[in-house]
């Protein structure tokens, strides 16, 4: 019933009772001689409708109670008529369930739907959809015990100097050993749906932090480089946390890179947070330039030590003018600028020859090197090409 809390709300309770008891007489009086009509408890009345040789025959029952219950109407105070509303579940015995308390858990989760949906209507279950939900709740659960466990930890791919090879920066990619939430990509689209990107933009920085900092306490990385560590462009961590990260780690923040992507909109105040957050280096990397996320507008709005062009015009760019002119353009922008321009997504020879042509300053990449719990050196392969790339400028 979709009207009860209406009236209650208006009238009292006597009235929402009068509601229910005129609802129980239209609902027998609508049914076939045999159908079982029962009210479990509030607003909430169950149906059986047993001994018919096809669905269809139930179907038409069921309609012809739908028509009739819209028709039916309750006198109010007043003399106003509201016509009773009826949201409803079907299960089906034996195809859903052969057990009882199966089937009306199932005609539940229909009714779950409807009153989600499009309150008023009767609505059959459908296994796939169950199962579709299921996954969904345990993905919810899942999501509550990375948050709460901190299951999440983070590995390292090296950005190159496209002058010389040598590693210039590491960037930050987060991983979880939870085997349903193995892609960062669900990790966050679970956090926007349940409001929790401050939680993961936390994680983010603290355990990329501590992470990287052992490693550079065991020599594992160049001491030198930059750390690149992405964040949501919406998020900016309270203060407390900044002087924290501050007071732990002052001799890494000054080498910190905040990579901002927009799969977020890009929030002005908290990107102010962001710049002048204490101990904060104030260098800014903008993600994924060129591909749709990343514009011009992001370009002036943050004005970003490093723009990191796109993997979709790194792919096949040794054949592409079109890609080609691209980074000849954004090249041409960020150096008189003071901005570096870094190579996505390098995969194969001939891309790390034209982006070296084209005049980039970083290289990343799977040709280059992957990602890792300790970041491995350049490829013999890739840093070869560089050194050639550079003695042909020299010849």
């Amino acid at each position: 019933m979709d009207n009860l809390k209406h009236i209650n709300d208006t009238y009292g309770h006597d009235w929402g009772d009068q509601y229910i008891h005129r609802t129980g007489l239209c609902l027998a009086e609508n049914t076939p001689a045999g159908t079982v009509v029962a009210r479990l408890s509030g607003d909430e009345f169950m149906l059986l409708f047993y001994g018919y040789p096809n669905r269809e025959q139930i179907r038409e029952k069921v309609h012809i109670l739908s028509d009739a219950m819209q028709k039916s109407v309750a006198v109010l105070p007043g003399g106003s008529e509201l016509r009773i509303s009826i949201s409803g579940g079907m299960a089906w015995y034996p195809e859903d369930s052969r057990d009882m308390e199966t089937l009306k858990k199932y005609a539940d989760f229909a009714l779950y739907q409807v009153k989600h949906s499009h309150k008023g209507c009767l609505q059959e279950f459908s296994m796939e959809s169950y199962r579709r939900e299921a996954q969904t709740a345990q993905l919810r659960r899942d999501f509550q015990q990375l948050l709460t466990e901190e299951r999440v930890y983070y590995v390292f791919q090296p950005i190159f100097s496209a002058h010389d090879g040598r590693v210039m920066a590491y960037e930050a990619l987060m991983r979880s050993d939870m085997e349903r939430l193995r892609s960062p990509a669900t990790i966050m689209k679970l956090a926007r749906e349940q409001g929790a990107l401050q939680e993961i933009e936390r994680l983010t920085f603290f355990k990329s932090l501590e992470t990287f900092d052992h490693l550079r306490s065991e020599g594992l990385v160049r001491r030198d480089a930059l750390l690149f560590i992405n964040s949501i462009a919406s998020i900016a961590l309270p203060r407390e946390d900044s002087e924290y990260m501050d007071s732990r780690w002052h001799e890494l923040r000054r080498q910190m890179v905040i990579e901002i992507t927009e799969e977020e909109a890009i929030d002005r105040e908290a990107m102010e947070t962001k710049r002048h957050a204490p101990g904060f280096s104030g260098m800014f990397a903008l993600d994924d330039y060129g591909s749709g996320y990343s514009n011009e507008g992001s370009l002036l709005e943050l004005s970003p030590r490093f723009i990191k062009v796109d993997l979709t015009i790194i792919r096949g760019i040794d054949t592409d003018p079109d890609k080609q002119q691209i980074v000849q353009n954004i090249v041409a922008y960020a150096h008189p600028r003071s901005m570096q321009i870094i190579a996505e997504g390098v995969e194969t020879a001939e891309e790390l020859k034209k982006v070296l042509e084209l005049g980039v300053d970083g290289l990343q990449g799977y040709f280059l090197a992957k990602p890792a719990n300790i970041p491995t050196r350049i490829a013999p392969a890739a840093r070869q090409i560089i050194e050639n790339s550079h003695s042909s400028d020299c010849g």
